[in-house]
């Protein structure tokens, strides 16, 4: 997932990294959390600032298509 053109083109276009863009993308929703890794200050700062990421419609749009919910029950990938 984290090397998808996708991810990449919505990240240049936020100045933010292909990482914040999936982690803001899975923020979006209610009722949805991530944990994404942090073993320093700054991986903490890094993952924050994926809140200030606010993703346009067309991103929206782009993303949701690329990577599509599961029709079936499957493990929780980590990216």
């Amino acid at each position: 997932m984290m090397g998808h053109p996708a991810l990449f083109d919505v990240a240049d276009r936020h100045e933010a990294t292909p990482a914040q863009v999936a982690l803001a993308w899975v923020l979006r929703n209610d009722g949805v959390i991530a944990i994404p890794k942090a073993g320093d200050p700054a991986q903490v700062r890094h993952n924050a600032a994926a809140l200030g990421i606010h993703l346009t419609h067309d991103d929206l749009l782009l993303l949701d298509a690329v990577f599509p919910p599961p029709l079936s029950r499957r493990p929780l990938e980590t990216i």
